[in-house]
This record gives structure tokens, C-alpha cells and sequence, in this order.
């Protein structure tokens, strides 16, 4: 009797043991699946987020082809393109995404005219970039099938960037239609003043900023010193800083030299393409 009461403990105690063993076990199968099964969770999941970045970046592309009638692109079908101007493509959907955005809002800004030029005889392709591989940020070509295209990088002065070359397209359609454009733009320029397209060249001398006394900046005639490359940079220049003001700055002044030049740029806008108002027209008054 003795002999088998010890036979049955040491009976127990396997048993004890095997079921520790098997609990054990199943805790381990099941925390594996716990994992796999969170990290397809996270999968699909982050699958959901791309899936609808991309289904918003082409609804925000279909607006602004339905409303304005330009056609902004993106990714490796641009890779032709991008690679003629020296840029690399985007090829990330969610900074395509953050950047067609501030397209559409930038566009916003401009009177609903001014988009008839691309009804016609002229198309405007955007094409997003990753970034150039020279000093550009941004740049405006035209081709002989007159159809322009702006490259954008992707750089945190994107929409001023915009809106610089957003001009250059402006002024390639009304050079077109008016021979003596902007003719008279050097009289608004310092007596024996000449542009000069070597930036490493260029000073600060005559360049407007909010931190230099109402004095030195009377004597200003210049947004930026790459103003002073040519005349068109110079109207861009002057262009992409009014379409991104915040506040009444002090060259908007009518007796300054610059607000000169603004008035004289506008000019050349309203006999050309429209005389509705734009985003600065109201800290013109």
C-alpha cells in the first residue's frame, strides 16, 4: 500500500508537470498570434492610410483640372521631364499630397479669369519634384506647342515658389500678345542700374527689409537680391511677395520705388488677361 501511494504521488507530480508544460505552450501559440495577428492589423492599416492619401491626391488633382483647367502630376511618369530640368521625381505620395494641397489653396488667390488662357490654345502642367540637383527650387518652361510647364521641389517656401513661377507663365502669355510689354520696366530701376545674372555677385544694396529704418528703405527698389538677376526675376520676385503678404508692409507705400514697379506690373496684367482683383489687390488701397 505504502509502495503504490508513492507510485501515485510521483504519478501527480508528472501530471502537474505535463499540464504546466502544455499551459505554457498554449500561452506561447496564442501571444505568437496575438503578434501576427496585430502586425497584419497594422499592415492593412497602414494600407488604408495610402490608399486613401492616393485616392485624396487624385481627387484634389480632378478639382483643380475641373475648376482651373491645369494638370498637376507627380512620380515616375515624370521622370522624363524631371530629368530635362536637371530635378528628381516625387515619388511620395504623402508629401504629393501636403504639396497638391497648397496648390489648390494658392490657386485660390487668383481671380477665376485668369484661368481662360488654359481653355484655349494653352495647357499648364505642374509637375511635383523631389528636389533639383543645382540651386533651383522652382522653374517655367514653354515649348512651342505652347505648353508650359512649372516644376515645383518640395521646400518650405513652396507657395511663394509657386507663385514666382506662376508668373513667368503670366508673362510668356501676354509677351505674345503685347510686343512692348513691360517696356518702360528699367525707368522704375536706379539711375545706371544693370541686371546681373551671376548670383554669387549679387548685394543687398537697394533690397527692401522690414528690419532696415523707413530711411534705407525709402531707398529701395528690390524684393530680394536675386531680383537683381534680370527684369523678369524681378517682376516674379515682386509678384510671389504680394501674393503671400500677410500685413501692410512699408514698400506698398504709393510714393515708394517699389510699389511703383507693383503698380506698373499690375498694369501689364489688367490690359492683358484681367482687371478683377487678386489676393493683394486689398493692401493696395
Amino acid at each position: 500500500m505504502e509502495r503504490e501511494i508513492k507510485i501515485g504521488r510521483k504519478l501527480s507530480v508528472f501530471t502537474y508537470f505535463f499540464i504546466l508544460l502544455c499551459v505554457v505552450g498554449i500561452t506561447v501559440l496564442v501571444a505568437k498570434e496575438l503578434n501576427v495577428g496585430y502586425g497584419l492589423e497594422e499592415i492593412l492599416y497602414q494600407k488604408d492610410v495610402a490608399s486613401s492619401v492616393e485616392q485624396e491626391n487624385k481627387y484634389y488633382i480632378k478639382k483643380i483640372k475641373d475648376e482651373y483647367g491645369i494638370v498637376v502630376t507627380f512620380g515616375e511618369k515624370d521622370r522624363i521631364f524631371a530629368t530635362s530640368v536637371n530635378a528628381n521625381v516625387q515619388d511620395d505620395v504623402n508629401i504629393a499630397n501636403n504639396n497638391i494641397k497648397k496648390i489648390y489653396s494658392a490657386l485660390q488667390k487668383y481671380p477665376k479669369d485668369v484661368f481662360n488662357i488654359f481653355n484655349g490654345d494653352y495647357n499648364l502642367y505642374i509637375i511635383l519634384v523631389s528636389n533639383f540637383n543645382d540651386n533651383n527650387i522652382a522653374l517655367a518652361s514653354k515649348n512651342s506647342l505652347n505648353q508650359y510647364r512649372i516644376y515645383v521641389s518640395n521646400t518650405p517656401q513652396f507657395e511663394r515658389a509657386f507663385h514666382h513661377e506662376f508668373f513667368h507663365v503670366l508673362e510668356y502669355y501676354m509677351s505674345a500678345k503685347s510686343k512692348n510689354l513691360y517696356y518702360s520696366w528699367n525707368l522704375y530701376n536706379p539711375y545706371g542700374f544693370v541686371y546681373d545674372d551671376n548670383t554669387s555677385t549679387l548685394t543687398d544694396e537697394g533690397v527692401y527689409s522690414e528690419y532696415l529704418t523707413d530711411d534705407t528703405n525709402e531707398r529701395a527698389y528690390f524684393l530680394s537680391k536675386y531680383s537683381k538677376v534680370s527684369s523678369k526675376e524681378d517682376r516674379a520676385e515682386i509678384f510671389a511677395e504680394i501674393m503671400t503678404l500677410n500685413k501692410n508692409e512699408s514698400y506698398l507705400r504709393r510714393e515708394s520705388h517699389i510699389r511703383k514697379k507693383i503698380d506698373y506690373l499690375i498694369n501689364g496684367i489688367n490690359e492683358n488677361i484681367t482687371i478683377s482683383d487678386f489676393y493683394f489687390s486689398s493692401f493696395l488701397e
